[in-house]
């Protein structure tokens, strides 16, 4: 039997089908800090971007996972870690 529950795997479903919805250089982008762990100048020279496009590729796609998943529609501050 699966450890995850029903709703841990139709929760599992929705954030990859909302990270399927990111534009392809802003998945790069994203997949390259939330997974490599890389930071944003390192993204920047890679994708030959300044580091202020880098940040708006993970607002854009922090706004296209929320919007994806819980439905509500979140201004760029609100992805800021504190």
């Amino acid at each position: 039997m699966s450890r995850y529950t029903r709703a841990r795997r139709h929760l599992l479903r929705k954030y990859e089908r909302a990270v399927d919805r990111i534009d392809e250089e802003d998945r790069a982008i994203f997949f390259g800090h939330r997974v490599e762990e890389l930071s944003y100048r390192d993204l920047a020279e890679r994708h030959g971007v300044s580091v202020a496009e880098v940040e708006q590729a993970m607002i854009r796609s922090l706004q296209v996972i929320a919007q994806s998943v819980d439905g509500k529609k979140r201004r760029w501050w609100q992805f800021w870690r504190r």
